[in-house]
């Protein structure tokens, strides 16, 4: 009974309270406890940047900037407040100059936490009654860049001939290449952009090839301690026949490119020839994959297991059956 009656009192106590919290109504028309967004806005060189418009945006389902109503102007501090915001998640959205937001594609548009509006941004969490700090933007076209630092760890603690780090956004083809020859597989990437990152380390040890990947998210602070396991490439096999009693191309080649983040133009994807049978055997990393038949003739593609689209989540000694042909009309 006591133990009920403790647990009423505590709720008794949260509705005497939360009104307090309400703020008046906003420019939605919408009343409830709100919250706050605040921090700074900087210019590439580090300085402060006054009278920027900050706004809060959203994506709709199609991926188009949406401007929503709550935004302020930065002090000559370049510091500002967003206040009176109902509790969810948003971009933050500026313009370094002039009296408007810029519209999407323009180039002195930036998001938080300093990346141009063609990437994803990071969403702020806006909580009830409470202001969100630290929110602060370093503007495009030279928004601030990071050092992220971390150690790669290879099969029984054993040391590398060359150790090789690339870096990209997820998804997309790796644009940054560090070599390290620091001892223990210890890495210092200087000039990372923020942001979403993917990191692929290429080590070799005589003429073994390990890899391993790690992703990582670059905000307002540098990145340190990434931890990246690499381990021996696994071997991957299977065949390619043309559909239809076809004769196969000759010619052909299987890649195999990686999801998370496309080698680099130094590195390129794993590729490996068709036989005469249609067979092929190739050494990948131990990761999801997209295969790819290349070389194939003019309107020709895959017919199952569609090889422009197709993932192995992990490659295993299971033969692939890859079946091309002409693409109906």
């Amino acid at each position: 009974m006591r133990r009920w009656a403790r647990g009423l009192v505590g709720a008794i106590a949260v509705l005497v309270i939360a009104p307090q919290l309400c703020s008046p109504q906003t420019a939605s028309g919408a009343a409830g406890p709100t919250g706050a967004v605040a921090g700074r806005i900087v210019r590439p060189d580090g300085l402060p940047q006054p009278d920027a418009q900050v706004v809060l945006a959203r994506r709709t389902a199609a991926g188009t900037l949406r401007q929503l109503l709550w935004r302020a102007r930065t002090a000559f501090d370049g510091r500002y407040e967003i206040t009176g915001v109902p509790p969810g998640r948003y971009l933050v959205l500026v313009r370094a100059i002039g009296s408007d937001v810029a519209a999407p594609g323009r180039p002195d548009a930036t998001l938080f936490p300093g990346v141009p509006l063609v990437e994803p941004g990071t969403l702020v969490e806006v909580v009830a009654g409470l202001s969100t700090e630290g929110i602060d933007v370093w503007l495009v076209p030279s928004p601030r860049r990071f050092v992220v630092t971390g150690r790669v760890f290879g099969p029984d603690g054993s040391t590398f001939d060359s150790l090789v780090i690339e870096v990209g956004r997820p998804g997309a083809r790796a644009t940054d290449v560090w070599n390290t020859t620091e001892p223990g597989g210890l890495f210092s990437i200087e000039a990372a952009p923020p942001g979403p990152l993917v990191m692929r380390a290429l080590a070799t040890i005589g003429d073994q090839v390990l890899t391993g990947l790690a992703a990582t998210t670059v905000a307002t602070n540098p990145v340190e301690d990434i931890r990246i396991t690499v381990r021996s490439q696994v071997e991957v096999a299977g065949r390619v026949r043309a559909d239809g009693g076809r004769a196969l191309p000759r010619g052909l080649l299987v890649a195999l490119v990686p999801q998370a983040l496309e080698p680099s133009a130094l590195y390129p994807v794993t590729a490996g020839p068709v036989d005469d049978d249609g067979r092929f055997r190739i050494r990948a990393d131990a990761t999801s994959l997209r295969i790819e038949v290349r070389g194939l003739p003019a309107g020709w593609r895959a017919t199952r297991r569609a090889a422009s689209s197709m993932l192995i989540p992990m490659p295993s000694a299971e033969p692939l059956d890859l079946v091309v042909g002409p693409a109906p009309r």
